[in-house]
């Protein structure tokens, strides 16, 4: 059987040019292989490597061949006391050499040294990953289900909703931003106990990628805000899309009215800079939620498999009414 000699440290700012090029061509092959799409997947931009990167700095790792080649790669996020992991790849060739594995297992043994819950996502045509989670201690929960709303022909709906009880929070004064980062901290914990969405929201705004939208309710608190991202992923980011990373609510608050005021806001700035749709991802454990935004025109375009580290508090895996909307969390 082939081997490849290799070891795994903490990935370096040096590295991204190599992860962005290994990236590429690794999903570049398994969309030939899995979709039937032939054309090359252009590379993620540096300036999104950077970004995704600095979610959890000492949790990102590099597999490297004894001459020096990237044998592999993975990113790792840490909301608080959540972590998952992604993007994940090795190149082709080198697949089902230990890589991968290995790489698995450093990340999961940091992750779990700060989180408890940890999770990932994966397509449902990636049978080796799945196996290989599975061996690594996840198991399969709700899936995550991917949708888009057409920005376009949604005009008319969203045109009838007043966004005056919505604020950007990148324009308040400082302690008015501290003040409601606070409260957002106090929604998410309060939809998973530990979870923080304040290092996506701060880093959305400290890299320029998009703005976090507020409602406010009685007394001026936070009763629900979106994260918007605006910024393309890869160097040739001509889809025209939006990425609602994150979508919550206060427990209590009415999320069938907070919610479509979020997207009045989002409508606004996505349509401003020329962008035709949204896209996000939610948990069929929010099956509120999805039902909510389903009633707000989003379609469902796929699925994903998540999967969650065993040990993880049986909470993850029970239904939840609550709105929470995210590709990672939940």
């Amino acid at each position: 059987m082939a081997r490849i000699d290799f070891s795994v440290r903490q990935m370096t700012e040096a590295d991204l040019r190599g992860v962005a090029e290994v990236e590429a061509g690794v999903f570049t092959d398994w969309y030939r292989v899995h979709r039937r799409d032939p054309a090359p997947l252009p590379e993620r931009t540096l300036r999104e490597l950077h970004y995704a990167s600095s979610r959890d700095p000492e949790g990102n790792f590099v597999a490297i061949a004894t001459d020096g080649s990237l044998a592999g790669f993975v990113f790792s996020r840490t909301w608080g006391r959540v972590g998952w992991f992604g993007t994940f790849g090795v190149p082709t060739q080198l697949q089902g050499l230990g890589v991968g594995r290995a790489l698995v297992d450093r990340t999961v043994d940091h992750l779990l040294s700060r989180a408890s819950v940890v999770g990932l996502e994966t397509m449902p045509e990636s049978g080796a990953n799945i196996g290989l989670y599975a061996k690594a201690g996840f198991v399969a929960t709700h899936p995550t289900i991917v949708l888009e709303l057409s920005l376009i022909h949604e005009v008319d709906r969203l045109k009838g909703l007043g966004p005056d009880d919505v604020l950007a929070w990148g324009t308040q004064e400082d302690g008015a931003r501290t003040r409601m980062l606070d409260e957002m901290r106090e929604i998410s914990d309060a939809h998973l106990t530990g979870l923080d969405y304040a290092p996506e929201i701060e880093g959305i705004r400290e890299h320029g990628f998009g703005e976090t939208f507020l409602s406010t309710g009685p007394g001026g608190r936070v009763d629900g805000f979106a994260v918007l991202r605006t910024e393309p992923f890869r160097s040739e980011g001509t889809s025209g899309r939006a990425y609602l990373h994150i979508l919550a609510t206060a427990p209590g608050s009415d999320a069938a009215a907070v919610v479509p005021h979020l997207l009045r806001a989002v409508w606004t700035r996505a349509t401003s800079i020329g962008l035709s749709s949204v896209v996000t991802g939610v948990s069929a454990r929010y099956h509120c939620a999805l039902r909510l935004l389903l009633a707000s025109g989003f379609k469902v375009r796929r699925a994903a498999i998540r999967m969650v580290e065993q040990t993880a508090a049986p909470d993850i895996f029970k239904p939840s009414v609550g709105i929470n909307v995210s590709r990672w969390a939940g």
